[in-house]
């Protein structure tokens, strides 16, 4: 700036030239450039929340660095950037090694759960090992029993041919009324297992065991007695092994322990029921039989029936680990057409007045029509129609009525009353283990 401009310039145009004048503003020193970048990096990001307190050191650091060159000192800009270069290396190493930690404890958990069911695969495999022994058992029996049958009729089918033709048409006509009764015994024992759980533990097996009781009883109308016998005796078989099965996945013991818990309820009912209920102790559980008119019971609940329900009722509801099958057949032979229809009404109104609901609410074996929901029921009748179940089985066999009741519109009401099956699932799978099957056919397999 010349002399004569000096001159002419005020005090305060002057200063601002110096500043103008003097030198620039340093570069960045390369260390802060670095520093900007690691910490803008998504590693430092992901380390921040497990880092938190060394991030915001290595932050601070860089404030201090930014200010000292701001100021012009470069050293000790460089030196901070470098500091706090080493306070970020630190943050992602303690997150690393923080998710270390988190993942080997994830892993150690996971380890002992593992080790954990494995302990108790073990501890559970001499009870499997003991059911699916009783199991073979068992269906040795059963095919021991199959061949013996087999052998019985053959030697009755000689018999009968030697019989004068009246004498055999009396002894085929009671050969099919004995089929049609061991049809309608298999048609019950299923229901039974059906109610224990035996669709949802067993699909396939109570497929088979449904087929084979609808093929068995549609035998018993139309087929050569010599055709019927077999079908209903592998009807029998798989409806009894079904019941079996469902019985020895019971957590509390299986078949033993469950035969000791009916005896006693046999015990108990014959000890604190009033007759007339006739009370034994049937492969099924409790049996009670009573006969009486089916038109009276259609119209009213006339006595000693409408007493011996309510005693009945008094007692069964009062226990909620109780199941309930009402079976009504007819004992005249003259019921004729539509009997199974009406045996079924007689059975579900019984049922209904055994648990204390209206019959539309109970499940009858063979009714295409499902029976209502439990909503606006009161949640103990609820249950009571949740655990009560009524089949019709017509017409069977010729049976004598007890009491001395005449034959003419005379019904057999049978109830069976079992405790129910609690199942272990941990069983079913560990024995799904076992048998390489699914855990819902963990024993379908022969």
């Amino acid at each position: 700036m010349n002399a004569r401009l000096r001159r002419l310039a005020p005090p305060a145009l002057l200063a601002a030239a110096v500043a103008l004048a003097g030198c620039p503003t340093p570069p960045r020193p390369q260390e802060l450039d670095d520093l900007s970048l690691m910490l803008q990096s998504d590693v430092v990001a992901q380390a921040a929340p497990r880092a938190a307190d060394t991030v915001a050191e290595a932050r601070a650091l860089q404030a201090e660095a930014e200010g000292a060159w701001e100021d012009g000192d470069l050293e000790r800009s460089a030196r901070l950037s470098r500091l706090a270069q080493v306070q970020v290396r630190l943050a992602v190493a303690l997150a690393r090694q923080d998710l270390a930690r988190e993942r080997q404890a994830e892993a150690e958990a996971t380890l002992a759960a593992a080790e954990a069911t494995y302990r108790e695969i073990e501890d559970r495999r001499a009870v499997l090992e003991q059911r699916l022994a009783r199991l073979w058992a068992y269906r040795d029996a059963r095919e021991a029993l199959a061949q013996d049958r087999a052998r019985a009729v053959e030697e009755e089918a000689l018999r009968a041919a030697r019989l004068p033709e009246a004498e055999r048409a009396t002894w085929e006509r009671n050969w099919r009324a004995q089929a049609h009764a061991d049809a309608a015994d298999a048609r019950r024992t299923f229901e039974i297992a059906r109610m224990l759980g035996a669709g949802e533990a067993y699909p396939e097996a109570e497929r088979m065991a449904r087929e084979a009781i609808e093929t068995a009883l549609e035998a018993v109308e139309t087929s050569p007695w010599r055709i019927e016998r077999p079908l209903v005796d592998a009807a029998q078989a798989q409806a009894d092994e079904l019941r079996f099965r469902m019985l020895s996945l019971d957590e509390d013991g299986g078949p033993e322990a469950m035969r000791a818990r009916v005896e006693a309820l046999v015990a108990e009912y014959r000890a604190g029921f009033d007759p007339p209920f006739h009370v034994g102790l049937d492969p099924r559980g409790v049996a009670l039989t009573l006969d009486a008119k089916g038109a009276e019971i259609e119209v009213a609940f006339p006595e000693p029936v409408a007493t011996a329900l309510r005693d009945l009722r008094a007692k069964w509801t009062a226990d909620g680990d109780l199941l309930c099958l009402v079976s009504v057949r007819s004992l005249d032979s003259a019921c004729g057409e539509g009997c199974a229809a009406r045996t079924a009404s007689l059975a579900r109104t019984l049922a209904a007045e055994l648990a204390g609901v209206e019959p539309a609410r109970v499940l009858t074996v063979g009714d295409p029509d499902r029976p209502a929901a439990g909503a606006g029921m009161p949640s103990d009748r609820a249950d009571n129609a949740a655990r009560i179940r009524a089949v019709g089985l017509g017409f069977t066999k010729d049976d004598p009525p007890l009491e001395g009741l005449s034959r003419t519109g005379a019904i057999r009401i049978e109830i069976f009353l079992f405790p129910r099956v609690r199942l272990d699932s941990a069983d079913v799978a560990a024995t799904a283990s076992a048998t390489g099957l699914p855990a819902t056919e963990a024993t379908t397999a022969p």
